[in-house]
């Protein structure tokens, strides 16, 4: 007997403690349940199902970069510089350079989508557009100077991310329209085909998207790399005789109305003027020289550089009444640090390192 009313006890205990578990675990048994972005019925609920709280989690469209080395070869005219030489004007997208490169270097969508356009153009020889929808709009990707004639695609084609494009075109040749070896990629909202690689109105870039900035909000990652200025490959070296480091995440504009280099972010918008963070000037002479439109709040005595170049340190802040000085960056009008060095004997170069306060 006592057997028996110990087994039935422990039967007890077993079903209470799995109604109490499925109590917990389960939770109560009439209710809804959010399943793939819908309610679902679960039991007897005695209220109608919600109208909101379950919507499916919005999937984030898959992004690649356009071609290998992208962060590294970013070297020659990237979004926002101004240039000035075949074609004038602000660059609407960032230039990858391979003309180092005999290999067929490949191209591929940056993300799903359709194309647009494929043919052969005046400026870029090769180039296709793909449309895409991402975050709910709509992007156009434009890839330049290519073997088109080597390309899978035809226009109206849908494409995924990382779908073959083409080759890059071969260095001074028809698929480049001359130019050398590197893709133009340029990224802009709407349904119009747009062709120009440069704005000639600063204002207009912002009918185009900074590739940098687009990448970074995507969640993709562009190595920063660091790099030294190459007075014999970089624009302006015929002027610039000096070697110096370019930190990661930035670049270097020539200006020509000027004859100055502006070290700028890649990252960010408008003209790369609008990004400066450095602006290095130069004259000639036999002592150092101070501008007679700005006032000079300190001075320091000190050396730079790996030669040791004998040196000045101004705080300097223009003086009131006087314009803001021409093609350079807004912060030049306002009070910054200023570093003049000579480098050499007697008469001399002397180069004008500003920075941005």
């Amino acid at each position: 007997m006592k057997k028996a009313i110990i087994l039935i006890i422990g039967l007890v205990v077993i079903v209470v403690i799995g109604l109490a578990g499925r109590f917990f675990v389960s939770g109560d048994e009439d209710t809804w349940l959010c399943q793939n972005g819908q309610w679902v019925r679960h039991g007897q609920p005695s209220t109608p199902a919600p109208t909101t709280g379950c919507e499916p989690e919005e999937k984030k469209a898959e992004i690649v970069l356009p071609i290998v080395g992208y962060g590294s070869r970013r070297t020659y005219k990237t979004y926002g510089e101004y240039i000035q030489d075949r074609f004038t004007g602000y660059h609407v997208g960032d230039d990858v350079e391979f003309a180092d490169m005999k290999e067929r270097i490949p191209v591929v969508a940056v993300a799903k989508g359709v194309v647009k356009k494929i043919g052969t153009v005046s400026g870029y020889g090769g180039l296709v557009i793909i449309q895409h929808e991402i975050d709910g709009e709509k992007i156009n990707s434009l890839y330049g100077h290519l073997g088109i004639a080597q390309s899978p695609l035809k226009e109206g084609l849908a494409v995924e991310a990382g779908d073959y494009i083409a080759p890059l075109g071969e260095d001074k040749t028809k698929e480049t329209d001359g130019e050398r070896k590197h893709l133009h990629f340029a990224l802009y909202k709407g349904d119009e085909i747009r062709l120009q690689g440069y704005e000639k109105d600063p204002n207009k870039l912002a009918n185009w998207i900074n590739p940098t900035d687009f990448f970074n909000e995507q969640g993709v990652k562009v190595d920063d790399y660091s790099r030294a200025y190459n007075p014999t490959s970089d624009l302006g070296g015929n002027i610039f005789k000096i070697r110096f480091a370019i930190p990661g995440g930035m670049e270097v504009e020539y200006i020509p109305q000027i004859q100055a280099l502006n070290v700028f972010t890649l990252a960010g918008e408008g003209t790369a003027r609008e990004r400066s963070q450095v602006l290095i000037r130069y004259f000639d002479a036999t002592d150092f020289q101070t501008l007679s439109t700005v006032t000079i709040h300190s001075t320091e005595d000190t050396n730079v550089g790996e030669g040791n170049f004998p040196a000045k340190r101004y705080d300097i802040e223009k003086k009131d009444g006087v314009a803001d000085f021409p093609y350079q960056p807004s912060w030049r009008n306002e009070r910054h640090i200023v570093t003049d060095f000579k480098t050499g004997p007697n008469y001399a170069r002397f180069y004008v390192v500003a920075k941005n306060p």
